[in-house]
């Protein structure tokens, strides 16, 4: 394989892009709220486990944008093509994961699992936390690296994951038989029956790849639809009930995450959220149109790196005000709303004027060791 290719920053087997889905960005970006309030706050009683509800819109969401993406325009299906796509991810957030993790690991030690403290840290840097069988170890040093080692995973898999949205109907039969392996396996696992599956659910990276797959193989249907309603999306009445419909989606979701939390298994939230999903990618609506605006995009689209350094702007947050003695009691709302300001500022800055930097940095790190290998 040649790497210098692999080097290559911009758009390297990236088709012509189609138009941006504003609103599922939007989703993507208050998931990624919804999490960050999940992890930053000091709770004395949880309310519904946002936390794990939102990285389920986040995977099944991030399969049907890839699958948006390259629909009709698939990836070469070969091992080249796997690590060129998770390269083009991979030196956009790898820079930031890694400071974030020596942060962690010279200032807050984890838990040892057998394991030596360098040992631990080399399973962050090389994300393959998420299959550990110990959930506690995906705590240790940065708690979110467990979510890109099972992104990486899913993206690693997607040229071959692409090939089975050719077809429409072979789609949808597929799309019915995840949905049930993934309900299957959890309701295995709650019974007991399924011991084999002996790793931390939450964090699974197989689990969270069935997820991917689902919103990826919801693909041809929604292009199916799209072509007949295209025709009128410009129809202002047309625009008023999409802009109901997905004030009405942000509405049903959260009630039926406020009175089913105990009642329905996650396994079911997922297949409620691919419903949610594939009716947002519908983007005809007139809220649609606000979040399209330029200033609103550049609030959202640093999302990642919000979530991303979230963990120790918090810590470090936490260390300043108790070195100053700062001890302020705080309404919970308040709290949150200051610490989400300060991690948005971080992560803008960072996106702004360090992201493109440190990935300059890694790009010339992985061609030394390239050159080191292979000359």
């Amino acid at each position: 394989m040649e790497i210098n290719h692999l080097l290559k920053r911009k758009k390297i087997i990236l088709p012509e892009r189609r138009r941006k889905l504003y609103y599922i960005g939007f989703i993507k970006f208050i998931a990624m709220i919804k999490i960050i309030k999940w992890h930053v706050i000091s709770w004395n009683e949880k309310p519904i486990d946002y936390g794990a509800r939102m990285c389920e819109i986040l995977f099944i969401s991030s399969g049907f944008l890839v699958g948006y993406n390259y629909y009709s325009h698939p990836m070469p299906t070969t091992y080249e093509s796997s690590i060129k796509y998770v390269y083009k991810h991979l030196r956009s957030f790898y820079p930031l994961e890694m400071i974030n993790t020596l942060y962690g690991f010279y200032l807050y030690k984890g838990k040892s699992f057998n394991l030596t403290e360098i040992e631990i840290l080399i399973s962050n840097l090389l994300l393959i936390k998420s299959w550990s069988r110990f959930s506690k170890l995906a705590s240790c040093f940065n708690g979110i690296s467990w979510f890109l080692s099972a992104l990486i995973f899913c993206y690693f898999l997607s040229p071959i994951l692409l090939k089975a949205i050719e077809k429409r109907k072979s789609s949808l039969v597929l799309f019915f038989l995840v949905g049930a392996i993934r309900i299957s396996i959890e309701e295995f696992i709650n019974k007991g029956a399924l011991n084999m599956f002996d790793v931390h659910f939450h964090r699974g990276p197989i689990i969270r790849l069935l997820e991917f797959f689902l919103g990826l193989l919801m693909i041809p249907t929604y292009f199916t639809l799209k072509s007949k309603i295209n025709k009128i999306e410009n129809n202002k009445s047309i625009k008023i009930i999409f802009t109901f419909i997905q004030i009405f989606l942000i509405i049903c979701s959260y009630y039926l995450m406020l009175y089913y939390n105990n009642i329905l298994s996650r396994c079911y939230f997922v297949i409620i959220f691919c419903i949610f999903i594939f009716i947002s990618g519908y983007d005809y609506g007139y809220l649609s149109d606000f979040i399209s605006n330029r200033i609103f995009q550049n609030i959202i689209s640093c999302q990642m790196e919000m979530y991303l350094i979230q963990n120790t702007t918090n810590n470090i947050i936490n260390t300043i005000s108790n070195h100053l003695n700062w001890h302020i009691s705080l309404n919970t709302e308040i709290e949150f709303l200051i610490k989400l300001i300060i991690i948005f500022i971080v992560g803008f800055f960072y996106k702004k004027f360090a992201k493109e930097e440190f990935s300059k940095y890694f790009d010339f790190f992985i061609f030394k060791i390239k050159k080191f290998i292979f000359d």
